[in-house]
């Protein structure tokens, strides 16, 4: 998790909040946040979350988990699939 910090960052700059705008956020000073952003300081879990919540962004990649067999559905191919369900259970409840 030492790449926490630069994570954090560039999420910080696409989304182009200062430090200050996060720190408030997740109930830090600025240069806490800093601190953590350097990798000095660590985030609690429930600021983690808060800050995955406030910048739209997954826990996952936040934290660099990766998954070797994950599976990822558009939610196009998502609706169609639920349509077909519907269309099955519609014919098997006549």
């Amino acid at each position: 998790m030492r790449d926490l910090g630069a994570r954090l960052k560039k999420i910080r700059d696409e989304k182009g909040f200062p430090q200050k705008v996060i720190a408030e956020h997740l109930g830090l000073h600025r240069a806490n946040y800093s601190r953590v952003e350097n990798n000095l300081q660590k985030l609690t879990p429930e600021q983690i979350i808060l800050f995955c919540e406030f910048c739209d962004t997954s826990a996952d990649y936040l934290l660099g988990i990766q998954s070797k067999n994950k599976c990822v559905i558009s939610i196009q191919d998502m609706d169609e699939i639920n349509q077909k369900l519907d269309a099955i259970k519609s014919l098997l409840n006549d």
